[in-house]
């Protein structure tokens, strides 16, 4: 069973890869971005930092009169820290600290226009891995995230600046689950703020 969803998943990465010919991205990130947060799970008080590098597609998947679909790829690292103290008595068989990164394939929704602000929307979902199978939670028992290995999904709403939109600033939802490959799956929700520059 296992096998079968791995399987699964795996072609469905792939999928998400094929429409993008291989001459059209190098070894050069075309942008960085850093991203900060805070957890949404009831009991948590997780913060996450994040930094990324991103590969831009340069192909579009739709380009209408009014409408662009394109995206990128984004390599990213986090840092997760809980900020429960001794007070607020936390599980001890839970990680106070986690590192974790991702490998996520980013479509972005985004109106032509010649504007010098360009809003956009981002939508993904990629793979992850993460230090910890266990955080820290103000509860009897910590936020069980069942393995290692997890997804990651995000849906971010933005715009572009800059003289040739080089600049970016988003805010959305980070989710982390492991669609029940693992016993358990408790799921990991953040708000992000990011900042990008690309080149």
């Amino acid at each position: 069973m296992k096998m079968k969803r791995w399987s699964a998943i795996f072609g469905a990465v792939l999928l998400c890869t094929t429409p993008f010919k291989a001459y059209s991205l190098d070894r050069k990130p075309d942008g960085i971005s850093l991203t900060g947060g805070d957890g949404l799970n009831k009991r948590s008080e997780l913060s996450n930092f994040r930094a990324a590098v991103r590969w831009d597609w340069d192909a579009d998947l739709l380009n209408s009169r009014n409408w662009r679909l394109d995206g990128y790829f984004d390599l990213g690292y986090s840092q997760w820290k809980s900020r429960l103290s001794r007070e607020d008595q936390p599980t001890s068989d839970g990680a106070k600290k986690a590192w974790q990164v991702s490998l996520t394939p980013v479509f972005r929704l985004s109106p032509k226009t010649d504007n010098a602000i360009v809003p956009f929307v981002d939508f993904g979902v990629g793979v992850s891995y993460q230090s910890k199978k266990n955080l820290e939670k103000e509860s009897r028992s910590p936020l069980r995230m069942g393995g290692h290995t997890q997804f990651e999904g995000r849906l971010m709403v933005g715009f572009q600046f800059g003289d040739q939109h080089d600049y970016e600033i988003a805010y959305g939802w980070f989710h982390y689950s492991n669609a029940s490959l693992h016993p358990n799956n408790d799921g990991l929700d953040f708000q992000m703020l990011s900042f990008v520059m690309k080149w």
